[in-house]
């Protein structure tokens, strides 16, 4: 790796800790974990932050994968200034979610938006993010699941009660030059927690 390409990680890295404090202070708490928990995070992005590169991105993902223990379990709502997540785990193993962006996120990002997850991890291995871009009204309840999972570069499986689990989503806003970003990092619940 290139001293330039070290460079831009590590100034990137120190964005994510610097953003996440400052966000923290201002997002709500959550019932799962507060929103000054690694765990629980996301930012508001507007001119050249909005226009990250993958590899700011990546940076972003994997120090929130590292920051957090993940000890704390994907069930209930978790609430942050950008948007709310709500997880619940069904009897045969599937860990749904859904996503609504925040009255804050709306307004800034404008009538339309766009979230995909570029990327996820399982127990610290990245896998192929399970969840695609969609485009929908900023109103829209972004929703999407997950039970088998497949590592990037080969094998696979399917989560199990106490995987550790990031979910890094992007959101990028019909507002010119605005997105945000939001991450959760937590443990697999036993099957049929909500």
């Amino acid at each position: 790796m290139s001293s330039a390409v070290k460079a831009r990680i590590t100034a990137a890295l120190v964005s994510v800790l610097a953003a996440g404090s400052l966000i923290a202070a201002g997002a709500s708490p959550a019932t799962a974990a507060t929103a000054s928990s690694p765990a629980n995070g996301g930012a508001l992005l507007s001119g050249a932050a909005a226009a990250q590169d993958a590899a700011s991105a990546r940076a972003r993902a994997v120090q929130q994968h590292l920051m957090s223990p993940g000890d704390t379990l994907c069930t209930g709502t978790w609430t942050h200034a950008v948007s709310t997540v709500q997880f619940q785990r069904a009897a045969g193993g599937t860990l749904a979610w859904s996503f609504k962006l925040s009255n804050a996120s709306q307004s800034a990002l404008g009538p339309t938006v766009t979230v995909t997850m570029p990327y996820a991890y399982v127990d610290g291995k990245a896998v192929n993010p399970p969840y695609g871009p969609h485009t929908e009204p900023n109103w829209y309840n972004f929703h999407g699941s997950m039970n088998g999972y497949q590592f990037i570069g080969g094998g696979g499986g399917t989560i199990q009660t106490g995987n550790k689990l990031t979910f890094y989503w992007f959101l990028k806003g019909s507002t010119p030059n605005t997105a945000a970003d939001r991450y959760i990092t937590c443990q697999v619940p036993t099957p049929g927690s909500a």
